[in-house]
């Protein structure tokens, strides 16, 4: 059975224009607080209408309550929250042992979201069966915590196992949507393109759309090509680790924003370098997902690909994938 891809996807209360980005926050590898993100994204919200937040930031917060009212206030002006389970901010604070499932439970009743991620295992049963029925289990867990939010389970496996896993999960849950982070897909974009047409293909055999999201990816090209391939949601850190080229899609250090203030009219702006270079990327973020949307669902992605890629980007991956010379002539 073919399944028509929709424009919309329905999580819970978020209806998801896809495909989405949503940009993340963390106090992993970034130079700002938490509270200075929101703020950043609340200022441009003409831009940007959702974001990812890490549960373990939240509960481990100072000024909880303050941004138990930001969110509260983020979401009743109509932005999608996305609360992750804090593993990944866990594991690199080496908070492993003190950071489990009840906390994250804590972090739901305590903080608004539009929907979130289950408290996944990052190292499953090799078993498919004992694997399959620890993520259910522990997606039961989350979903009574999350009352009538919607917890979308993450599946971690291999770029061999997942799209078989995904699906199973999938069945047994009637879960909207599927994570799997992007590492796990392979060593190279082309690789885990391919990954994400395989678990598309398995996906779609279910017999109803389930839409996937991908953990870990804010590189443009990238989540162009994931959408090209099936995915339909990812989140990110690059929005405020480094800067983008608008002319390119490539991403640079962050201390070169100044190479590409004049691409948008925030390099003339009175604010801080760092507000800057964060406002130029969600400027092209928000037209980069927009433009994507569109030839996604209407066709031309092919097009899109030959003049936003960098020419060796694009002739390459004509070659690996195929792409029909008549259609970039």
């Amino acid at each position: 059975m073919t399944l028509v891809r929709p424009t919309k996807i329905a999580v819970g209360e978020a209806r998801l224009s896809t495909p989405v980005f949503f940009p993340s926050i963390s106090t992993v590898k970034t130079a700002l607080a938490p509270a200075d993100y929101l703020s950043m994204l609340h200022s441009v919200r003409a831009m940007n209408h959702q974001f990812l937040v890490s549960a373990f930031d939240l509960g481990r917060a100072d000024n909880g309550n303050d941004l138990a009212q930001w969110l509260t206030a983020a979401q009743n002006a109509g932005t999608t929250i996305l609360m992750d389970s804090g593993n990944y901010e866990s594991y690199w604070k080496d908070e492993q042992a003190t950071w489990r499932q009840p906390n994250f439970h804590d972090a739901l009743r305590r903080f608004s979201c539009t929907f979130a991620f289950g408290f996944d295992e990052q190292n499953p049963p090799m078993n498919a069966d004992a694997h399959v029925q620890l993520v259910v289990e522990r997606w039961q867990h989350d979903q009574s915590a999350a009352g009538d939010r919607t917890i979308v389970p993450i599946v971690h496996g291999t770029a061999e196992t997942l799209p078989d896993l995904c699906a199973r999960v999938a069945r047994e849950t009637r879960v909207p949507m599927i994570a799997v982070a992007e590492r796990r897909l392979g060593d190279g974009v082309f690789e885990r393109t391919r990954s994400v047409a395989a678990l598309r293909e398995k996906l779609n055999g279910t017999g109803r759309y389930v839409g996937l999201h991908l953990l870990g990816t804010g590189n443009p090209i990238s989540i162009a090509l994931y959408s090209w391939a099936g995915a339909d949601s990812f989140d990110g850190l690059e929005w405020c680790q480094t800067v983008v080229d608008h002319e390119t899609g490539l991403l640079y250090h962050l201390s070169h924003a100044d190479f590409f203030r004049q691409q948008t009219a925030w390099g003339d702006d009175d604010i801080s370098f760092q507000a800057k270079a964060l406002a130029h990327n969600l400027t092209f973020y928000s037209d980069w997902m927009q433009r994507l949307r569109q030839v996604i669902h209407a066709g031309g992605f092919i097009d899109f690909c030959r003049f936003n890629f960098p020419t060796r980007v694009f002739q390459q991956c004509v070659a690996t994938f195929d792409w029909e010379v008549s259609a970039c002539a």
